[in-house]
């Protein structure tokens, strides 16, 4: 009853461990206690996840209610410890999900009255980390949550280890990172050809003696107009499968060159979606 999700492995940056895309394409479902009628909902099971800091990766979620219909689905992120890098997440609310609903009865559930079929709800989370000087691995739990039309809910925990990229490097105190500098909106989730507007957040945006640089340093190229302003604009490719971009923002007080590196920098991450049904973009 699951639906089967396939992702590509885009080169430098968006990967998970071989375990997990196994584990992920078997969508192999582990049935959680259930209501009268085999009412309860399913989650699907998998490994740890990896993630280089500086990188992407997707993880795929399903849900799959016996004889009620899903109502909501989201992700959430706990860290283990406090001093662990903020996570970038797009599409944590589940607004891109692929939704099943079977309105009409099975065999299964038929008996039951009330019952309306049952539904099977799949949702992609895309994940980022920054460097931000992190030089030990970090933990978190991954947790997928979702609540069918009874008010039943199951909660299904992945673990996350974040790692150190050994092919960025931080040398302290050349890199450093504004305390509060960001992107708004960080992540989102977007229809190929959409129009999409980046801010820079945290620091005096107007103050003349910044120099800023917007670039994509993880997926398809594209015009950014403003790419040395503290706003820009960029119409998102047209892809035909789903494509992970980074964009970089740099600011510093001297000339950004390639001899003389930007001494705050920061990352928003857009998922681009061609299953998206409305062109625009959801964003967190």
């Amino acid at each position: 009853m699951s639906p089967v999700f396939a992702f590509n492995k885009w080169p430098h940056a968006l990967r998970a461990t071989s375990a997990v895309s196994v584990a992920v394409s078997a969508a192999i479902m582990l049935q959680g206690c259930g209501g009268e009628g085999g009412g309860g909902i399913s989650a699907n099971s998998g490994s740890q996840v990896q993630l280089n800091a500086g990188e992407s990766t997707v993880v795929a979620g399903t849900l799959e209610s016996v004889k009620y219909r899903l109502t909501s689905m989201t992700w959430s992120v706990l860290p283990l410890a406090a001093n662990n890098p903020v996570l970038t997440l797009a599409n944590q609310n589940c607004a891109v999900a692929e939704k099943s609903d079977m309105l009409t009865p099975t065999a299964g559930t038929i008996s039951s009255p009330a019952g309306s079929g049952g539904s099977t709800w799949g949702c992609n989370l895309v994940i980022s980390a920054e460097p931000k000087m992190m030089t030990t691995d970090a933990d978190y739990e991954l947790v997928l949550s979702g609540t069918n039309e009874t008010g039943q809910r199951v909660t299904y925990t992945r673990a996350l280890r974040v790692q150190p990229n050994p092919d960025i490097s931080i040398q302290a105190p050349v890199v450093a990172y504004l305390k509060g500098m960001s992107i708004q909106p960080v992540a989102s989730v977007c229809k190929p050809g959409a129009p999409l507007s980046l801010q820079a957040q945290g620091i005096d945006i107007s103050d003349p003696v910044f120099n800023y640089r917007w670039r994509v340093i993880q997926g398809p190229d594209v015009v950014l107009a403003g790419a040395d302003k503290p706003q820009v604009g960029l119409i998102l490719p047209q892809v035909s499968v789903s494509t992970i971009m980074v964009i970089q923002l740099e600011a510093s007080t001297t000339a950004i060159t390639p001899e003389n590196t930007a001494v705050y920098m920061t990352q928003a991450v857009v998922h681009v979606d061609p299953s998206l049904p409305f062109l625009g973009c959801s964003s967190y």
